[in-house]
């Protein structure tokens, strides 16, 4: 079974995220804050035992030898732990992060699914890994979103945007070092390239690859503008969810209206 670019299937891809999403949000709307973070950590370990069982396939059929797609440092491989990691620990900053970064990448994955055309068929844990993590990356970011778990303000718009730029230096550094000292042509981050069928192409095409030293590669026009684009992206989903983000009342918050009506109840 092949995949098609703007085909039925694809379409299908592309709009069962939110479908997915409409039906967990129906059936877990009236279950406290904790059993929804139970369902957050669930479904979060769920996509990285998928990511986990594609890397295993990926490495065994590879001859057991080192491969960069081995290393979750691809922007949606990366998402898998960032979730895992912001239901754990209710982190806010890191719920900042799948939000504002991980939701839109996942998205475009999704949409420009280029990839999977490659494949001579997708039914394998790389095709079904491909298509089922994007979908749930996608899934799990709506469904923190709307059940009140993301809280998007300065410090976190702030904080994504260091995380976000921070990780992309680290990406080229990785992808450079990776080329220096194993021949194998990483992309995390799309640091060094862009992925095939993408608009970024537009960009590296403006600009021109150097090679520093015989040591480091970098093409700094599609750097700047890949940045700028990401910081718009950025930009423009926090001030759109920031203004329709749901508002929720996490555990401390119920307790302490709950204790304000008790002791109201008591005084009458």
């Amino acid at each position: 079974m092949t995949f098609e670019m703007w085909h039925v299937g694809h379409y299908i891809f592309m709009v069962s995220p939110f479908v997915i999403t409409a039906i967990l949000y129906f059936f877990t709307r009236k279950k406290s804050y904790q059993s929804k973070k139970k369902i957050g950590v669930v479904l979060s370990i769920v996509a990285v035992i998928i990511l986990l069982l594609r890397n295993l396939e990926i490495f065994f059929k590879n001859g057991q030898l080192f491969d960069f797609e081995l290393l979750p440092l691809q922007i949606c491989h990366f998402a898998n732990f960032v979730l895992l990691y912001a239901f754990m620990t209710d982190s806010k900053a890191f719920f900042g992060l799948a939000t504002l970064f991980n939701l839109p990448a996942a998205m475009m994955s999704i949409v420009f699914a280029n990839s999977l055309e490659n494949y001579s068929t997708i039914l394998t844990l790389r095709g079904g890994a491909y298509i089922f993590g994007h979908i749930l990356i996608v899934v799990i970011t709506l469904f923190a979103y709307l059940n009140g778990f993301v809280k998007l303000n300065k410090k976190v718009y702030a904080q994504t945007l260091v995380i976000v730029f921070v990780l992309y230096g680290l990406g080229l550094v990785m992808n450079n070092v990776l080329l220096l000292t194993t021949g194998e042509a990483s992309n995390y981050f799309y640091a060094t390239k862009p992925e095939h069928g993408t608009p970024l192409e537009l960009f590296f095409n403006w600009g021109v690859e150097y090679n520093l030293g015989g040591y480091f590669i970098v093409n700094p026009i599609y750097l700047v503008l890949t940045g700028l684009l990401g910081f718009t992206i950025i930009s423009l989903l926090y001030i759109i969810l920031k203004v329709f983000q749901p508002k929720h009342l996490e555990p401390k918050q119920q307790s302490k209206k709950l204790s304000a009506g008790y002791r109201s109840f008591v005084k009458e």
